[in-house]
């Protein structure tokens, strides 16, 4: 198998947009930066606002911004994202903070040649991979499963070309497999970010409790809206391929996998647990709860990988046959909520 040479240099502009790298991080350490610099300098300082702020973004807009020109600031602040996230200790923040940063960097990384791609899949998330010569990324079974964006058809493995253990990614797919793989790089930092609670300073504290408190409130909100568009109460809030879903199950209808996994991944992304989505499911005809209570503590993650699965996009709802109507500039279902629970509810079309 012919493969071709990797000619890669990374500058200090790629450095700031893409903080996570290993090359930056360890950039950053030699610097000696501690946590009571943190809390208690002027450089402390504009660190705990930056990371604040990104966070903040996050949770308000769903997306990760870039600050100044300075890239030890950007790759410091995001190292201090990771340590307050850590401290917060919300998974789900940590998953939204985790989407929103690997959207930016897929962005970025979209515009990037290929070999760059790779130096980021290999050096960093430490993948088995080449480039063919024909420019087809080999990626190590194990290493692709790891970057998998969605549970679809398309992205199962017994669907993909493998060769000796390596699954062969058309180059305009491998971004989005490597901006997966960088979600999930993400989550595994905040996961590994440990602080003895004794060497936390005060204002990281503050900073902590004041961004826990903006999230706790949104969260509580969103699932007060969420439970009264289940009740009727606002259902317009849900997307008319939910709501129909939803009809069905409540009429008696027999749901396929496909539908049941929607509903399940849906209800549980905006806030319901899983007890809560088990009550959704107590009306199918074939309803066991062992059974049901396994597959939704899967689908939230909890089981097996650990993989908390979303709903499927727009496109492939419609390609299940899920989804009969247009949602202006909406993709994915999760989206139309996220807006209507914000007052800006998208104008709704169905397919003829």
């Amino acid at each position: 198998m012919e493969t071709r040479t990797l000619k890669v240099v990374l500058d200090y502009e790629d450095y700031k947009k893409y903080p996570f790298l290993r090359e930056a991080i360890n950039d950053i350490r030699l610097f000696g930066l501690t946590l009571e610099d943190i809390g208690n300098t002027p450089l402390g300082s504009e660190l705990l606002r930056n990371a604040r702020e990104k966070i903040l973004t996050v949770i308000e807009k769903g997306q990760y911004p870039i600050h100044g020109d300075d890239y030890r600031t950007e790759v410091a602040s995001f190292l201090t994202t990771l340590i307050l996230l850590s401290e917060i200790g919300d998974d789900a923040l940590n998953e939204k903070f985790a989407t929103a940063f690997s959207k930016r960097i897929g962005a970025e990384l979209s515009k990037e040649p290929i070999e760059k791609v790779l130096h980021v899949a290999i050096n960093t998330l430490g993948w088995n991979i080449s480039l063919d010569s024909n420019g087809d990324s080999l990626v190590y079974y194990k290493h692709y499963l790891q970057g998998v964006p969605e549970y679809t058809e398309e992205w199962k493995l017994v669907n993909r070309l493998l060769s000796k253990g390596f699954v062969r990614v058309p180059q305009e797919k491998f971004t989005r497999l490597v901006e997966t793989g960088i979600k999930k790089y993400v989550l595994n930092l905040i996961e590994k970010t440990r602080i003895e609670e004794s060497k936390i300073p005060e204002s990281l504290y503050k900073t902590v409790e004041d961004i826990a408190a903006t999230w706790t409130n949104l969260r509580r909100e969103l699932v007060a809206y969420a439970r009264s568009a289940y009740s009727g109460k606002k259902e317009d809030l849900f997307p008319p391929c939910i709501r129909s879903l939803l009809s069905e199950l409540s009429s008696g209808k027999n749901l396929p996998h496909s539908a049941r996994f929607t509903l399940a991944s849906f209800l549980l992304s905006i806030g319901f647990s899983v007890d809560e989505v088990l009550e959704v499911f107590k009306v199918t005809p074939d309803f066991r709860e062992d059974i049901a209570r396994y597959q939704i503590e899967h689908i939230a993650g909890l089981r097996g990988s650990r993989t908390k699965y979303l709903p499927y996009k727009c496109e492939n709802m419609r390609s299940y046959g899920l989804c009969r109507w247009k949602c202006e500039n909406i993709r994915h279902p999760l989206q139309f909520f996220f807006r209507a629970a914000r007052g800006r509810p998208p104008r709704v079309a169905e397919i003829q």
